[in-house]
């Protein structure tokens, strides 16, 4: 039989990813009550689970909560200065734990959401699955930090998904490491898939490089034309990455590591994309594009990395990549339109795809996270029920306290690597 637990707490949020873990941590420092619900086995979410690695985009600014992690991993020396910030994902995942535990945050692991308890526009409670176990939850305030959307489209929220001609979202990457092992390995593959001769038959980048503990980090993979909120899709999704990573090592242990095998790939396939809740403004590739930086009133972080747009239909590199100067994030696009007291957090924002492409990097995430959890507590103590009715100018001022930059003129912007635009990319937009 199954059992039903009711509980109450100040503030839920639904994700243990980067953004999530930020926000719950802003809010328990705070001395609220906070439950953290992770349907996985960590915080951090791809950036530690899914083996991501390495921190893209500027590091600077994005608040004390960021910091934080930063200085726990020094003191651990599991990362680099070097270009594109790598990390040990391991020490990533003990990392979040550590600072969200300190916190006071309590974390719910392996537990999924069920449904969502509505009345008009305030969102009552939540229905959590574990186990042997429902359990229901009730709270004054909700962040969505799910990556997917999953509590706003669950309460009802409108959303956006994908590209506006035919919906296709931005693909998806199993990231995987290989470890010498001293000696020659054997090379097979298996029947009925196809070997990879050259750099041009790669499916996706051809990025294979040598990281912070000498085994060789690999982001190759590259799933397109699936949706990840359909588990059918996604499985599908899960299992070409892997036929991919089999045909890629066979590549690679041929032409450049004869004693290497894989050990360790990503528990769950990255997903870059999938539902975007409207929110009361959503910021559109015109906003980011100008000549001079996008800034705002309402701005409660810094996005500072390029539009980093994968091809949605291409193998390989292919895709628009361009430099773009450092841009506020408001507060409206944070706050679903359909609710009072629902905010998203992360990749779930309320942003065209185009600046999806660039604001989805996990220091920018960890800043919406930590200004999302801010803003829930101040409500909460200013005995406020519609977020919006919250003073903007006194959350930014808190937020500066506590180390994020507001003023985009003062972050520099991040580009990898910019490209040839791909009109037919371009023009999807």
């Amino acid at each position: 039989m199954v059992e039903t637990k009711k509980i109450e707490r100040d503030i839920v949020v639904i994700g243990g990813g980067t953004a999530g873990s930020a926000a719950a941590v802003a809010a328990a420092r705070r001395g609220h009550s906070v439950l953290l619900v992770e349907e996985g086995n960590c915080l951090g979410g791809v950036s530690s689970g899914g083996n991501v690695a390495q921190w893209y985009a500027g590091l600077d600014g994005m608040g004390d909560i960021f910091s934080s992690i930063i200085r726990i991993m020094d003191n651990f020396g599991a990362r680099t200065n070097v270009s594109y910030n790598p990390y040990s994902p391991e020490y990533l995942k003990i990392a979040w734990q550590l600072l969200a535990q300190d916190a006071g945050v309590e974390i719910l692991f392996h537990t999924t959401l069920q449904d969502v308890i509505t009345r008009g526009k305030i969102i009552k409670g939540v229905r959590l699955v574990s186990c042997s176990q429902t359990i229901d939850v009730s709270a004054k305030f909700f962040i969505d930090a799910s990556g997917e959307g999953d509590l706003g489209f669950l309460a009802g929220a409108q959303f956006m998904q994908g590209d506006p001609l035919k919906g296709r979202t931005l693909h998806m990457t199993l990231v995987f490491f290989l470890c010498d092992t001293g000696k020659p390995v054997k090379v097979y593959l298996p029947p009925g898939l196809e070997p990879i001769n050259s750099e041009q038959e790669l499916p996706g980048l051809h990025c294979h490089v040598k990281w912070i503990d000498n085994r060789i980090y690999c982001n190759m993979t590259k799933v397109v034309d699936h949706d990840p909120t359909d588990p059918f899709s996604l499985t599908d999704a899960e299992c070409e990455a892997r036929r991919q990573m089999i045909r890629i090592v066979h590549f690679l242990q041929r032409k450049y590591y004869p004693t290497y095998m894989i050990c360790s790939s990503g528990s769950k396939i990255g997903i870059r994309e999938g539902r975007r809740i409207i929110g009361d403004y959503i910021l559109k590739k015109q906003d980011i594009l100008g000549e001079e930086p996008f800034d705002c009133p309402d701005g409660i972080c810094v996005a500072t990395s390029q539009i980093d747009f994968h091809s949605l239909t291409k193998p390989g590199h292919r895709g628009w990549r361009q430099r773009v100067i450092p841009y506020a994030i408001p507060f409206r696009c944070i706050i679903a339109k359909d609710f009072n007291n629902l905010l998203m957090a992360g990749k779930c924002i309320s942003v065209d795809q185009v600046v999806h492409s660039s604001c989805r990097m996990t220091p920018t995430c960890c800043g919406m996270g930590q200004s999302a959890g801010t803003a829930v507590s101040m409500a909460i103590e200013d005995h406020v029920k519609n977020i919006r009715d919250i003073s903007i100018e006194k959350l930014r001022q808190q937020l500066r306290t506590d180390g994020m930059e507001l003023d985009p003129r003062k972050h520099k912007g991040y580009c990898g690597e910019e490209s040839d635009v791909d009109e037919e990319e371009k023009g999807f937009q």
